[in-house]
């Protein structure tokens, strides 16, 4: 029998108290009901409940896992996000998560938007979810396993979102992973505060439900859109490994710990020494897309992945390490996964660990391109085993605080740089700075239109309208929780035809300004944690010339440039010059 819209509508809360150990139900928040689900649903419920100025690795730091309306229902929707105050930041933090294991959450609990869990507890533990039943379980003998390795215990039939023994050490960019670790929410250290509480994975088993035949009828037909829209086809042919052709293109990617925006060996990790190597392509739940890939590789190592690596992880622990070999890429990403710690902050620490070595202002010895010594101070980070482990473990603004050498660290907030350099795409310095989890290229990723697509990647006049755009996109996409690659697809109606199909009533004016809402409201969580406009700042290092050759070779970033960009942006924004809004985006209103 099928069922009806109202019954696919998610209205209720669970309540993990892991102090007490209780399970609550509750009805959401009809105020909650404004922001949707996902990124808005969970920030409203942080933003409210939770007191300023809290330690994240304190019991009364809450872990948010939460997900949209959409969710598992519509092609490209299986994902969820880990909101929580980030142990690496100190701010807002979500981080998503995409494969089988969120439909299986969703199964799991029908009707329900969020797990919230709150407190610590005394040993340490995991949640089964199991067709609605739900108990807290002792997991002492789960302690020091990778979720890949958790499966021996659970079989098959479930799917497990779960920490690393990195999570277990507090790693503050520890992630939390999920389908054997192959999906992660990898950034800004989700793990680590899940460490903190004590909670070691959350398993989860159900079944798919009947659907209504009109939401049978748009799967039919979303599938179809994303097969053949012309905004998804570089997903279907390449996944995100094309991006290295643009980026060496640009002159943009990071090498040898940012010193150039070319790599020499980059003929050896090309997209198409990916593609030779794919053995399968991979999907998440109910995505045509299929964007990941498996691969086999032969060279210093003989590596076999689930998935990927992606763009980020090539370049960061490749190229910017001065290693052009996939396979050594393969198994620091492999190491990574297997330890729950996020590469795209591993490769940069590295990176800069390297590059402050050469420059003799750590007394440490290793090079561009030692792959050994990479895995050894991996291992060290993820187990804290000596002092640098420990220190780097804590991310790259302590590592600067002991050792120097902040003139080379690329960072926002505390959050390491991703993989396009801003020097050969201006605009990329403004989505990192403004970001509100730190640096990060998700929240607007200016860099394509204006300098993969088009020529206007040193033009600071037009920067600040396209990231605040993309920004305010997001906000609202990774409200409905779709995936980010499938925007060009429902973002033409803003989700609107699969909301009235699932019997949720949004007009179109709310939808258009949703977006902008959650993020005034995210905002204004960061004020009141202490952040404003000094926090949204250009790292030294990206003023000075980009070396190497290509394209921004020679390029920089004057502080007055940069400072242009941030005043049109706050300007755009309603925020009045120190970056605090001057109206909206306040719970409620």
């Amino acid at each position: 029998m099928s069922m009806n819209k109202s019954s696919l509508k998610l209205d209720k809360i669970l309540r993990i108290n892991l102090t007490n150990g209780k399970i609550k139900t509750e009805p959401m928040d009809k105020d909650a009901l404004l922001f949707m689900g996902g990124k808005g649903l969970a920030c409203f419920y942080l933003l409210k409940e939770q007191g300023p100025q809290i330690d994240p690795f304190s019991p009364n730091n809450k872990l948010i896992f939460a997900w949209g309306p959409l969710m598992a229902l519509a092609p490209a929707t299986s994902r969820f996000v880990v909101v929580t105050k980030s142990p690496l930041t100190g701010t807002f933090l979500d981080s998503y998560c995409g494969g089988v294991f969120p439909a299986k959450l969703r199964f799991s609990l029908p009707r329900y938007a969020a797990i919230i869990f709150e407190g610590k507890a005394k040993e340490l533990t995991y949640l089964k979810i199991e067709n609605g039943n739900v108990e807290l379980k002792d997991a002492k003998d789960l302690s020091g396993k990778s979720v890949s390795d958790l499966y021996d215990k659970f079989g098959k039939d479930f799917e497990i979102a779960g920490i690393g023994i990195a999570g277990e050490k507090r790693v503050r960019y520890a992630t939390i992973s999920c389908d054997r670790g192959t999906h992660h929410a990898g950034r800004g250290g989700a793990g680590a505060v899940m460490g903190s509480k004590n909670l070691k994975c959350i398993v989860a088993r159900g079944e798919p439900p009947a659907l209504p035949e009109k939401v049978k009828e748009l799967r039919i037909k979303y599938v179809r859109k994303l097969r053949e829209s012309p905004g998804t086809q570089w997903a279907i042919q390449s996944g995100t490994a094309g991006t290295l052709s643009d980026s060496h293109k640009a002159g943009i990617m990071p090498t040898k710990g940012w010193k150039m925006g070319r790599f020499e060996g980059y003929e050896n990790i090309d997209p198409g020494k990916i593609q030779k190597a794919t053995k399968r392509r991979v999907a998440c739940y109910n995505c045509p897309l299929a964007c990941g890939y498996s691969l086999e590789l032969k060279g210093k190592f003989d590596v076999k992945t689930l998935k990927g690596p992606e763009y980020e992880t090539i370049v960061m622990l490749g190229p910017n390490l001065g290693i052009n070999d996939l396979s050594s890429i393969a198994k620091l990403d492999k190491l990574c996964g297997a330890f729950g710690i996020d590469t795209i902050s591993t490769g940069n620490i590295l990176g800069w660990l390297m590059r402050c070595s050469e420059e003799g202002i750590i007394d440490y010895d290793i090079e561009f391109g030692n792959v050994e010594k990479s895995i050894e101070v991996v291992e060290n980070i993820a187990y804290r085993k000596d002092e640098l482990g420990n220190v780097l473990a804590d991310g790259i603004k302590r590592a600067v605080s002991v050792y120097g050498g902040g003139e080379l660290a690329a960072e926002c907030k505390g959050m390491d740089y991703p993989g396009y350099d801003p020097r050969g795409s201006v605009g990329m310095a403004l989505a990192y700075a403004t970001s509100d989890r730190g640096a990060c290229h998700k929240r607007s990723w200016v860099v394509a239109p204006t300098t993969f697509w088009g020529e206007l990647q040193w033009d600071f006049e037009t920067q600040s309208s396209i990231v605040k755009k993309d920004q305010d996109d997001n906000s609202l996409l990774w409200s409905l929780v779709i995936c980010d690659f499938a925007s060009p697809v429902y973002l033409e109606d803003l989700g609107k035809e699969w909301l009235k199909a699932l019997g949720y009533d949004y007009t179109v004016d709310q939808l258009k300004s949703l977006g902008e809402r959650i993020w005034n409201m995210v905002r204004w969580f960061n004020i009141r944690e202490g952040f404003d406009r000094k926090d949204d700042y250009l790292p030294e290092i990206m003023t000075k010339p980009l070396g190497g050759d290509g394209p921004a070779k020679g390029k920089n970033i004057t502080r007055k440039d940069f400072e242009k960009m941030l005043d049109s942006y706050y300007e755009l924004r309603g925020w009045d010059k120190n970056g605090r809004p001057k109206k909206g985006g306040t719970v409620g209103n």
